[in-house]
């Protein structure tokens, strides 16, 4: 790791030795490191001013407070950079989705590099935060992402990078890039290298735009690279105009709000241009197919359609959701009664029903209806 001025004093919070380690050997000799134990901990020491980075494990499964001591720390030592480590699975992604909500300050990596190296860096308190992820997760949050395609939505929220593998990716989450792309298709998104390419330039823009770095520190941050895999910081402006059809003069004159515009009509995409994919709207319905049934069976409802032999059993949320969606609640409706129902916060709940809705869409136990204007898994 190249020095950065001072030596800061970093923070490791890991319930993983490997990972630990991992990280210790990348900041090399000349930081000061301490091996913290908990949340508790990492507080203390920043209110002693004996700290300047706090790169932690996003899933410890020690300290199920380790998220509360750091919205505090975000709070009270704004001075001190926080850095996510998390893994590419579903329990460690929405930990880390839920955190870069909730502490808009931290920044996300999966493993050492050069975005950690940038990560880690002094920042003056009530500078803009270092990643465009808080806004890239909004952005999803309006799209029918559900099942792997969250996961891989997540991945690259929190991580953007315009060269990661897609196959790679994919079976990092347990599928193929074919059954990866499948979930792209089913509500009619663009493909998953699309959807990577958007999130990576759109992290280049807010890195040039809002936190003034230059295209040459740029480059290796979000991995523009040369067909030989070497940084390319010529090719970054080249690489914001074609994912997400802006220029940077256009991004100057138009700040945040235009490059927010630009993100979002670059994700929703569609593969067929004339007809935009689904949105969950407030107002839009949930109806179950007509030739859906619900079937007790043991402890248990499953839904069941016999015209084509599927059977899909429904979990605690599913048996929630079920009774609200047989008599046509409007999405803002189903969402109201779940969190008051599980008392979780409204996010939360409403991404797995998000998640929840667009399985059963893609499967085709339910449709969407609007008004006098029907909806049906992408129309």
């Amino acid at each position: 790791m190249r020095a950065m001025g001072s030596s800061p004093r970093i923070a490791l919070v890991f319930d993983d030795g490997a990972q630990r380690r991992r990280f210790a050997e990348h900041v090399g000799p000349g930081t000061r490191l301490y091996d913290v134990p908990n949340g508790d901990e990492l507080v203390r020491l920043a209110a002693a001013h004996a700290l300047d980075v706090a790169v932690v494990g996003v899933l410890n499964r020690t300290d199920q407070f380790l998220p509360s001591a750091l919205r505090e720390l975000s709070a009270t030592a704004p001075e001190v950079a926080i850095v996510g480590v998390f893994e590419p699975t579903g329990p460690s992604l929405d930990e880390a989705a839920d955190l870069a909500r909730e502490v808009p300050a931290a920044g996300f990596v999966r493993r050492p590099g050069a975005r950690f190296n940038y990560l880690v860096r002094g920042r003056a308190p009530g500078n803009p935060g270092p990643t465009f992820t808080p806004a890239l997760l909004d952005c999803m949050d309006r799209l029918p992402l559900f099942g792997p395609a969250r996961h891989f939505a997540l991945l690259q929220a929190l991580h953007p990078s315009c060269a990661a593998s897609i196959p790679e990716q994919a079976r990092e989450l347990g599928l193929s890039r074919r059954n990866l792309e499948r979930w792209f298709q089913g509500p009619d998104l663009c493909s998953a290298g699309c959807f990577q390419s958007v999130c990576g330039a759109a992290e280049a823009a807010y890195l040039r735009l809002v936190c003034g770095l230059p295209e040459r520190e740029i480059a290796p941050v979000v991995r523009i690279l040369t067909r030989d895999g070497v940084e390319n910081p010529q090719a970054v402006s080249r690489t914001i105009r074609n994912a997400l059809r802006l220029g940077l003069d256009e991004l100057r004159a138009g700040g945040v709000p235009v490059l927010l515009g630009a993100v979002e009509t670059a994700l929703r995409s569609s593969r067929d241009l004339v007809r935009m994919p689904v949105q969950w709207e407030p107002d839009t319905r949930y109806v179950p197919q007509a030739e859906v049934l619900t079937v007790p069976m043991e402890d248990r409802r499953v839904l069941v359609d016999p015209t084509r032999g599927l059977e899909y059993s429904l979990d605690a949320f599913g048996m929630d959701v079920w009774p609200l969606v047989a008599r046509g609640a409007r999405f803002a409706e189903i969402l109201a009664e779940l969190v008051s129902v599980r008392q979780e916060p409204p996010h939360s709940v409403r991404g797995r029903l998000i998640a929840w809705l667009g399985e059963l869409l893609v499967l085709g136990f339910i449709r969407r209806e609007r008004g006098d204007a029907k909806a049906g898994n992408g129309e």
